[in-house]
């Protein structure tokens, strides 16, 4: 082999052995990125969007992050969770820019350390290391690689390493604050934000019964819940994910697992049960596993619902009486430590199993116990946010809704808008009845109502309303808004995906209720919220077999057939007949114009200002209540609507005897 073969060789050799892990871009302030999550400081204080002190060098951002360590101290620390732990003992490589507001000549003397810690906060197990600042007020790019050695056993168990901290001048003094700015962390694998778990997922939901009641459906009633989880997987490859049962629907005291390791430990027994009313055999606990598992090998995410009340709450009399005793045996009597310890340890099984999420169900209403008469005290916010906090740390890369507090749309006055009629023929179909015309509902809006949530719960306005589950004003109104944001945020920091969660029938589970919906109106709720990047859930239910009742089968197959293929959705058309309360019905006149020149508004929803595909003569615009706001005479470009509060409007724009109507949402 010549010389130069052999060199070349050498030098690939050499290039292969110290080439560059694949970095995926964490944190970023210019571009908005956070696929990680600022927690909290140590020993100073932590700001976003700052502007860069020297965009000369290396960074050339014009805005970053700002950490100023407190005088007086020899540390300073921020910390980020890791949506996606380190799970495998690997080559880690983490990146970042950072800039020290010291002058090189005095770096000798000041806090010039820059160190990267990867923990487990469940564990405690972690490994650092530490860099020193080479340059004074001039921005550098640091680099700390950890090698799989590095990590233990221990730590990459019990849900890995899932924080990074950030230390600034560790076990340096100084007297004065130091300022320190970072940008652009990168790490060795992809971080996903929990609210972007569901982005652009469509999903349905697998009702598995739990406890006692899951032994009487299979040993009684001939249910086979394996087929029909598996006839789901194999039939809606274009479907994202699925909800299914932790616990009963509406029944926190019936789980679908049996063995729980922390009652093992709190009573010191294996096997430990607190009432067998509470779980199934242990042959029927295998269902839920090997759901979740021909969920999972489909590649389907799977959300697992929890009631949040306390046991006892919905318990036979037996039942209840146990799980007080259970409480006042090893809790002394704290109801809100005892449940937590009881979830915490499905919860536990749960994550090793691969669960992605959980929807908890009556968060309003926690650890409610009535059993327990004039003797029981309402939970806190405190203790929900404790139970919050406990879900985080046994399955830290879970994401979780909270069902609690719910939104709907209000006018421009902030009143609350009503749906008047459905349609002509005024029938909802709730439950084969029809509606009262004198009961009118409110309109769901999906909205962050509390920093514990990653989506939303996405309940439709309740049934009992008389809203059906089809509403058309979910299509001009609820589904509108996730068109104009698929993201909510509460209090300006809690990013939560707007998801929607809705049945087929005229009742949440049974199959012997009316089906709602038809196969293009589905697709149509489904398609609009997916491409705008939220999520939506449709409640199916199980037919006597445990598998999917017929009808619904034919509606999800036509999604997944459509969403295959990508096909467009129909064009929604308000019912005839169909009106909000105070709505001029004169409005909604048909036009006599021709279809081929139908009236459009770009953009909708409209900001400041809109335009229309078509000439017209005049056109003036109305609330929904039929009181004219604004009037254009003539042919314009434009239409400025900056003076309009938020809401809904009416189009009425004339070309010569006939008119047109259509309405438009301004934000």
């Amino acid at each position: 082999m010549s010389k130069l073969k052999i060199l070349l060789l050498l030098l690939f050799f050499l290039l292969l052995g110290n080439r560059t892990l694949a970095q995926h871009l964490w944190y970023e302030n210019e571009t908005g990125t956070e696929n990680i999550t600022f927690s909290r400081t140590v020993d100073g204080t932590f700001t976003t969007a700052e502007t860069n002190p020297d965009v000369s060098g290396v960074n050339t951002n014009t805005k970053s992050s700002k950490f100023v360590r407190d005088a007086d101290v020899n540390r300073g620390f921020t910390y980020f969770q890791l949506f996606t732990p380190l799970t495998t003992a690997s080559k880690y490589t983490v990146t970042l820019k950072a800039y020290i507001d010291v002058a090189t000549s005095d770096l000798s003397s000041e806090p010039n350390r820059l160190r990267i810690y990867l923990r487990n906060t469940t564990t405690g197990d972690f490994k650092q290391i530490t860099k020193t600042f080479t340059v004074g007020k001039a921005w550098e790019k640091f680099s700390f690689v950890f090698d799989k050695a590095d990590f233990t056993t221990e730590g990459l168990g019990s849900g890995g390493y899932n924080q990074l901290d950030i230390g600034f001048g560790n076990g340096q003094e100084s007297t004065s604050a130091i300022n320190y700015f970072i940008d652009q962390i990168h790490g060795s694998i992809p971080q996903v934000p929990l609210k972007d778990v569901l982005k652009g997922s469509w999903g349905g939901r697998f009702y598995v019964r739990a406890g006692e009641d899951l032994d009487d459906y299979v040993d009684n009633k001939g249910y086979n819940y394996i087929a029909g989880a598996q006839e789901i997987a194999d039939s809606y490859p274009t479907m994202g994910h699925v909800i299914t049962n932790a616990t009963n629907n509406a029944n926190s005291q019936l789980w679908t697992l049996r063995t729980n390791p922390n009652v093992d430990e709190v009573m010191g027994a294996e096997n430990s049960i607190v009432d067998e009313e509470f779980v199934p055999s242990l042959a029927n606990e295998q269902i839920i596993i090997d759901v979740i598992d021909i969920f999972k090998n489909s590649g389907k995410k799977v959300i697992l619902y929890v009631n949040t009340q306390s046991p006892a709450n919905r318990a036979t009399a037996a039942g209840a009486v146990a799980w007080n005793n259970y409480v006042d045996t090893y809790f002394a009597g704290d109801g809100h430590a005892a449940w937590m310890n009881y979830c915490e340890g499905y919860i536990k099984r749960f994550t090793e199993i691969g669960v992605d999420g959980y929807w908890f169900d009556s968060f309003g209403s926690y650890n409610i116990n009535n059993s327990l008469g004039n003797a029981d005290v309402a939970s806190t916010t405190e203790q929900r946010a404790e139970f919050v906090a406990m879900i985080r740390n046994a399955a830290p890369n879970a994401i979780i809704t909270t069902n609690i507090d719910k939104d709907s749309f209000v006018d421009e006055n902030g009143d609350l808008i009503l749906v008047d009629t459905d349609g002509i023929d005024e029938s909802v179909g709730v439950d084969g009845t029809g509606d009262d015309p004198n009961r009118d509902y409110t309109i769901i809006k999906m909205t962050a109502t509390n920093s514990w949530s990653d989506f939303t719960a996405g309940h439709i306005t309740p049934l009992g309303q008389g809203a059906p589950p089809n509403s058309w004003a979910y299509e001009e109104f609820t589904i509108s808004d996730i068109e104009e944001s698929s993201i909510s945020i509460y209090e300006g920091t809690k990013q939560t995906l707007k998801h929607f969660f809705l049945p087929l029938r005229a009742t949440w589970s049974s199959e012997r209720s009316d089906l709602m919906f038809d196969n293009e109106q589905a697709y149509r709720f489904a398609k609009r919220i997916t491409d705008a990047g939220g999520s939506v859930t449709f409640s199916n239910t199980t037919a006597t077999d445990g598998t999917t009742s017929e009808d619904e089968v034919e509606i999800l197959t036509f999604m997944d057939q459509q969403f295959a293929i990508n096909a467009d959705a129909t064009v929604y058309e308000r019912p005839e007949g169909a009106f909000l309360v105070g709505e001029d019905q004169s409005l909604s006149i048909a036009s006599n114009l021709s279809d081929d020149i139908s009236l459009k508004v770009f953009p909708n929803p409209v900001k400041d200002v809109f335009k229309l595909s078509k000439e017209f003569n005049s056109l003036t615009i109305y609330a929904i209540t039929g009181e004219k706001i604004l009037q254009f005479s003539g042919n314009k470009e434009s239409f400025d609507v900056s003076s309009l509060n938020p809401g809904f409007y009416i189009i009425k724009a004339y070309v010569n005897n006939n008119f047109e109507v259509i309405r438009f949402l301004k934000r």
